[in-house]
């Protein structure tokens, strides 16, 4: 069940690294699942539990949860009756469908839901020929492998964007909504990016493979897809076309804003709550009783002695103060250490944008661990090498812990997304800045001088950091079951310079 967690790493830009969860939904009621992500710092760095507070740590960390996006080949986008378009069809025959609200809603929802899953087909389809081409063996042609899907690829973008313009003449019409027609055209702008974006990515593809057969027809049938995209929004007057020897500032910042518009369809309600206040404060008071019953008693004793006004129960009023003090705080402390590790700080409920389902719920906690706290599995996974001993002058890496501990409702999955294609899940997409870690690093770049061939020459040397990531997946229920995996970032202070998979 496990191996069915994906999780993959991307540099979002050079100051954040982009960590994608994927929750699988299992058939049962209850799905279970803690995910502990490990990340090892060089004591160089300076990161401490001083220097970084969690709040801080918190605030550097971009939350997005979202359903997994229904699955769907391009074929069945086009032809499958639980296809959004199918859907946005049979809406529209309706007698006086733009009269009807829950209708204009559901139109829009289906629309900007096409746009997604038709962005999901079109990677899957991609990755899928780059697959093909890594398993071919070398002399082979790799015409007759990915000739098919490139074809397949061109036609069906062909027809999918025809049946979705076709629907053009039914909006453009007075009455209807004009939430509605932005929402079609929005939608109708992105596809074009997608198809346009798709074909250049294949042309790519094709290009660096071009020296093993002759490609050529493949690179003008994907050359004229990308020409007539562009005469498309050209046509309709979008702002999304980019140009050469061009900022395309206009271009770039359009794009990104009609990507959040349709894949914002996915996303899901979050409410986050600091997790065990009331159990806290509770505790708290029963450690202040404590101590303020061994103060009274004290006193009580010595005046029952010594009598109320005299120098012993004055000395003795004196002491009980102090105990009860350090009592108190040696309680809150004793009881801070048991309630952390047995609590989290967050406790998020994900429900449905119209918060009438409650799909999971989603604890978390940051902590600062020592070495000796690591399990075995753990400490094997992180393989400190020697060289990393020496860069931390043998004292270790601070070591920064976060855990997510998520149970999924299988029922109310299916209920809340009855209507779609296959639901499988959850995605956490975490986005982490790592820019409080380059404060104390040195210039990326230094010149030293190499004698070479008996002259003195001068080279460039980067200077790189290694910030080493473990993750331990655990599945609670309905398995039980535990995997490890380990990523490596590679930075300097210009920031995230490359991120490398590490197999274990």
């Amino acid at each position: 069940m496990l191996n069915t967690i994906q999780q993959s790493a991307i540099s979002h830009d050079r100051y954040q690294v982009e960590l994608k969860l994927d929750y699988e939904l299992d058939r049962g009621k209850k799905t279970h699942y803690r995910i502990s992500t490990y990340i090892f710092v060089p004591r160089s760095l300076g990161i401490t539990e001083d220097s970084y507070p969690k709040a801080e740590l918190y605030s550097d960390i971009k939350n997005y949860i979202r359903i997994k996006t229904p699955q769907m080949n391009l074929r069945d986008l086009s032809e499958s009756n639980l296809s959004p378009l199918r859907v946005i069809q049979q809406a529209i025959r309706q007698p006086s469908w733009y009269q009807d609200d829950e209708v204009n809603e559901t139109l829009i929802y289906e629309l900007r839901l096409f746009g997604a899953m038709y962005k999901s087909s079109l990677r899957e389809h991609v990755i899928l020929v780059e697959r093909r081409i890594k398993e071919v063996a070398p002399g082979v042609e790799i015409q007759p492998i990915i000739g098919n899907l490139i074809d397949e690829l061109i036609s069906q973008s062909k027809k999918l964007s025809a049946d979705y313009r076709g629907l053009y003449r039914e909006f453009n019409l007075p009455h209807v909504k004009k939430e509605v027609f932005l929402a079609y055209s929005l939608v109708d702008e992105y596809v074009s990016l997608l198809i346009e974006e798709s074909a250049t990515e294949l042309f790519k593809i094709v290009l660096e493979n071009h020296d093993r057969t002759d490609q050529r027809q493949y690179l003008h049938k994907l050359g004229k897809i990308a020409e007539r995209e562009t005469a498309h929004r050209a046509v309709h007057e979008y702002g999304s076309i980019f140009k050469v020897n061009d900022e395309n500032e206009t271009a770039a910042f359009r794009a990104s804003v009609i990507k959040k518009f349709v894949s914002g369809v996915l996303h899901l309600s979050i409410d986050a709550q600091q997790e065990g206040k009331g159990v806290e404060q509770l505790l708290m008071a029963l450690v202040a009783g404590v101590s303020m019953v061994f103060a009274t008693v004290v006193a009580f004793y010595f005046q029952s002695v010594y009598g109320s006004f005299t120098f012993p129960a004055f000395v003795a009023l004196i002491v009980g103060y102090m105990f009860k003090d350090r009592i108190k705080e040696a309680g809150r402390a004793l009881l801070a250490g048991k309630l952390h590790a047995n609590l989290y700080d967050r406790r998020i409920k994900i429900k449905t944008l119209d918060g009438k389902y409650q799909l999971a719920i989603l604890r978390e906690k940051i902590t600062f661990l020592k070495e000796s706290d690591l399990s075995p599995e753990v400490r094997t996974a992180r393989q400190i090498d020697p060289f990393a001993d020496l860069d931390n002058d043998r004292q270790g890496e601070t070591i920064i812990c976060h855990t997510k501990d998520i149970i999924l409702n299988g029922d109310l999955f299916r209920k809340a997304f009855a209507g779609l294609p296959k639901t499988s899940g959850l995605n956490d997409i975490i986005r982490y800045d790592i820019y409080p870690y380059l404060r104390k690093m040195d210039d990326p770049v230094e010149d030293r001088l190499l004698l070479s061939g008996g002259e003195l020459k001068s080279v460039l040397a980067h200077k790189v950091y290694h910030v080493n990531i473990v993750s331990q997946y655990t599945s609670l229920s309905p398995k039980n079951e535990r995997i490890y995996k380990r990523m490596r970032l590679v930075l300097n202070r210009l920031g995230i310079k490359r991120i490398e998979y590490i197999h274990l």
